[in-house]
């Protein structure tokens, strides 16, 4: 009902914060990490060993079209990607534990900013995680592309590493009729992405998935000004991270190159970034077993070149991101589409499922 952008979820964090504390649940304690994120600890064990499971919180700037009695009030905004699930799956499991009081340590993480610009790495790198021995992590994901009563994963990597950039080239203007007074930037421009694009199969194997793409060039003043600026922005995708150091040189020196030639200003920006998210062998077995448990079917899935800022924690940790299916018979609307909607059973699905890779930790 109250969706909200990356780190500015404290509407989302108030409403979480009150359904904890009427938990009443004296093994919780509750730390507030970033902002408006929150990291809550089950403690039922003294080692620092603990599992964590991980939720994120915000939302994306797209204007509902569900006519659900719970559909946002907030103009503009929406949980287009199921955060609001995740979250509601994450506090059930939470509820579940406080009921059953297994001998486990867990860790309950509410992360902000999935969307943009990333929670994960800023709460990583906080060291509010530091105190613990973290021997497994989860997440799961919502998508309609599989049948509400089925998980789907694989071992190694599920999401691509996401990088988004910004190049700007800087001339001098002047008229038309005398373009050699004046340093155009536009043709430049278009040199660096006919140089881009033309030179990626040179440098990348086609055995691993990549996409790349300028989305967005803005440049000049007037059609009859020779333009002394020219912007572009674009993102790329990759399956392997030293794929991703290739297009980073590749661009740092087409950038240098072409600017150095024409006798222009060229500035290369890297913006936010996600790496690949990896899933661990081990953990995968575990949630194999965990869907049997739970009545869920179990289903392989191929990697995607979508991003998901739960890559810095499966760097940092043993990992497993799963998609949890939401589709039926009458929602098979995409992620980030006015329309989804996970119907309200797969709630309790994920919950389940949470709870039984809980129990398959030996403790």
């Amino acid at each position: 009902m109250y969706p909200e952008s990356g780190h500015e979820e404290f509407k989302t964090k108030e409403i979480l914060l009150d359904f904890i504390k009427g938990l009443n649940c004296d093994r919780l304690k509750i730390y507030e990490v970033l902002k408006t994120g929150l990291l809550v600890e089950y403690t039922a064990k003294t080692t620092r060993s603990h599992v964590l499971f991980r939720a994120d919180m915000d939302a994306l700037p797209i204007t509902e079209e569900t006519s659900a009695e719970f559909a946002s009030r907030y103009p503009g905004w929406m949980h287009a990607c199921g955060h609001d699930v995740h979250m509601a799956v994450l506090f059930g499991l939470m509820q579940k534990v406080c009921e059953t009081l297994p001998d486990r340590n867990v860790l309950f993480l509410f992360q902000p900013a999935e969307e943009g610009p990333g929670g994960a790495r800023p709460i990583l790198e906080s060291g509010a995680l530091d105190r613990y021995e973290i021997k497994a992590a989860f997440a799961l994901h919502v998508n309609a592309e599989y049948n509400l009563g089925t998980v789907a994963s694989r071992e190694g990597v599920i999401f691509a590493s996401p990088t988004e950039f910004e190049v700007r080239f800087k001339g001098k203007s002047s008229h038309g009729s005398t373009p050699h007074r004046g340093k155009d930037t536009i043709l430049p421009a278009a040199q660096f992405i006919q140089a881009l694009y033309s030179s990626l199969p040179m440098i990348l194997s086609r055995e691993n998935p990549h996409v790349l793409t300028v989305g967005k060039i803005s440049g000049g003043h007037r059609k009859n000004i020779i333009a002394d600026f020219t912007t572009l922005e674009g993102t790329y995708r990759v399956m392997e991270m030293a794929d991703k150091d290739k297009i980073d040189r590749l661009m740092s020196r087409l950038v240098k190159e072409i600017a150095g030639f024409w006798g222009i200003e060229g500035e290369l920006n890297f913006m936010a970034h996600y790496p690949t998210t990896v899933n661990s062998g081990e953990l995968l077995g575990k949630l194999k077993k965990a869907a049997e448990t739970s009545g869920l079917q179990f289903l392989k899935c191929d990697p995607k070149l979508t991003g998901e800022d739960f890559g810095f924690f499966s760097h940092r940790y043993p990992s497993l991101l799963y998609w949890l299916g939401c589709g039926t018979d009458t929602m098979r609307y995409d992620l980030h589409t006015p329309e989804f909607l996970p119907p309200d059973d797969v709630i309790e699905k994920g919950i389940t499922c949470m709870y039984n890779l809980l129990m398959s930790d030996e403790g």
